[in-house]
């Protein structure tokens, strides 16, 4: 996923389409479609559940994607005159930072300079094609600490009581 706050809507598009159009990536959008689909969930299972008959609930509930790894991506533009013919430019500084999702260790990194006419978002495919190459072609198989395997355990008791716990209170609601 491409972290949403770390980047302006027009250049997270072009990110996000960059990093599919190289083939290379499957990118789990928890941007503005993220929020259509909680929306949709929202209203198929909990608001309006009873208006869809079961077999045309293609949204699951509780079925989305966890993501492995988020791409922080951040741009230093500044404006320039080409040529006086030209008019302005737009150079920028484009870099995406690939982070692991569940350790925070910075994976990969690309960083390209890119320009773009004033008033229009520069192109990111070479960064993300920068990015294709900085990743590693092997990940060596890291042993769990005994630590992160009892922080699992745990995490996994506390999520589900948080589900036990919501259930009680929509049943409460409810009553």
């Amino acid at each position: 996923m491409i972290d949403p706050s770390s980047i302006d809507v027009e250049n997270y598009t072009r990110i996000q389409t960059a990093l599919v159009d190289s083939g290379k990536w499957i990118v789990i959008d928890r941007s503005s479609a993220f929020n259509a689909i909680k929306k949709e969930q929202e209203m198929i299972h909990r608001e309006e559940s009873d208006r869809f008959e079961d077999k045309e609930k293609y949204a699951m509930w509780s079925k989305l994607y966890s993501v492995g790894a988020v791409i922080v991506g951040h741009v230093q533009c500044r404006e320039k005159a080409k040529f006086l013919h030209d008019g302005m430019f737009v150079y920028c500084l484009q870099s995406l930072n690939l982070v692991d999702s569940n350790t925070g260790e910075v994976i990969a990194v690309a960083e390209n300079e890119n320009s773009a006419r004033y008033g229009r978002t520069p192109d990111w495919t070479e960064t993300v094609a920068q990015l294709n190459d900085h990743y590693p072609e092997v990940f060596e198989e890291i042993k769990k600490h005994e630590k992160l395997i009892q922080y699992e355990k745990e995490a996994k008791e506390a999520a589900q009581r948080q589900r036990e716990q919501k259930v009680q209170e929509e049943k409460a609601k409810s009553e």
